[in-house]
C-alpha cells in the first residue's frame, strides 16, 4: 500500500487588505525560527511561495534580516535571519507620528529632530522636523531622553539626544494636561515634574 501526501490546501491570496497581518504573522513566524528560506515562511505562514518570496524581499530591503546563505551560489538555497532587536515600521498600516517617531528613537538611540524626522516618515505618515522637535522636548522634560550633546543655535546646530529609558513597544504618548502616558507600564508622567 502507498503512502499518498495530503495535498497541502492552497493559500489564500495575498491582498492589500489583508497584507499586513499576513506579513506581520510571517514576521513572528520568522522571529521563532533561528533561520528561514522562502519555503520555510510559505510553510509557517500557510501563503504560497510566490507570496512569501514577496514578503521576504520586502524584509530585505529593510534591512530586517541578515543573509546567512546565498541559493545563487551553488549553495543550495538562500537562507536568513532575523536581525536581533531589529524594529520594524510597517508602512501600510495607519499609524500615527508619536508610533514612528518611538520606534525611530529605539533603532537610532542617538538622534537629532531632523534625524527622526527623516526616519519616521513613511508613505502614509508625515513627521516634520517641529514635530521630532517637541516629541524630544517632551520625552526629555520626562526623563525618557538624555542630552548627548546640546544645541548650538547660534551655529544652527541641533541639540543629540539619547534614549536613556525603553519601556517597551508602544510609544509614550503626549497628552494635553501636559503628561507623558506610557502603554508598556502604565504610567503617567507629568511633564516639568510634580505629582
Amino acid at each position: 500500500m502507498s503512502a499518498h501526501r495530503k495535498p497541502r490546501p492552497k493559500a489564500p491570496p495575498v491582498t492589500a487588505a489583508n497584507f499586513l497581518a499576513v506579513s506581520e504573522l510571517a514576521w513572528n513566524k520568522a522571529i521563532a525560527m533561528h533561520s528561514f528560506g522562502y519555503g520555510d515562511i510559505s510553510h509557517a505562514a500557510k501563503i504560497s511561495i510566490q507570496q512569501a518570496t514577496k514578503i521576504v524581499r520586502g524584509w530585505i530591503k529593510e534591512g530586517a534580516v541578515d543573509q546567512l546563505q546565498n541559493g545563487q551560489t551553488g549553495a543550495g538555497r538562500s537562507i536568513w535571519r532575523c536581525k536581533e532587536d531589529f524594529v520594524r515600521i510597517e508602512p501600510l498600516r495607519s499609524r500615527t507620528p508619536e508610533e514612528n517617531l518611538w520606534t525611530a528613537m529605539r533603532r537610532l538611540r542617538s538622534f537629532t529632530p531632523t534625524d527622526l524626522s527623516a526616519h519616521a516618515t513613511t508613505e502614509t505618515v508625515i513627521v516634520d522636523v517641529k514635530m521630532a522637535a517637541e516629541y524630544c522636548r517632551a520625552l526629555l522634560n520626562t526623563d525618557y531622553l538624555a542630552v548627548a550633546r546640546r544645541a548650538a543655535p547660534a551655529m544652527q546646530r541641533e541639540a543629540i539626544y539619547r534614549l536613556v529609558d525603553v519601556t517597551g513597544a508602544q510609544a509614550p504618548v503626549v497628552r494635553r494636561v501636559r503628561a507623558v502616558v506610557d502603554p508598556n507600564t502604565g504610567e503617567t508622567r507629568l511633564i516639568g515634574g510634580g505629582a
